[in-house]
C-alpha cells in the first residue's frame, strides 16, 4: 500500500492533520502509541486500522528520516 492509499488531508477536516483514509484518526496517534509502548497490533485492533495503512506510514516515515540523515540536515551531536 502506498502512503498515498493510506492517509488522507484535507484542510478543512480534523484541522488538516494527516488522518488514515477511511477515518478521522490522525497518523499522529501511531507515533503517539508507539512512544507510549503500545504495540503496532494493539493499535491496529483498537482503532480498526488496515494493516497496510499503518506500515505504509511507517515506511514513510523511516525513509524520510533516511533521506533526512543522508542529506545532513539532522544536527549532529
Amino acid at each position: 500500500m502506498t502512503l498515498e492509499q493510506a492517509v488522507w488531508v484535507d484542510p478543512g477536516r480534523m484541522s488538516g492533520a494527516p488522518c488514515f483514509r477511511g477515518s478521522r484518526l490522525p497518523v499522529q496517534q501511531l507515533f503517539d502509541w508507539l512512544a507510549d509502548g503500545v504495540s503496532l497490533d494493539e493499535f491496529i485492533e483498537d482503532f480498526q486500522i488496515d494493516r497496510a495503512a499503518a506500515e505504509a506510514v511507517l515506511c514513510a516515515a523511516g525513509a524520510e528520516l533516511c533521506r533526512l540523515t543522508a542529506l545532513s540536515v539532522w544536527p549532529a551531536e
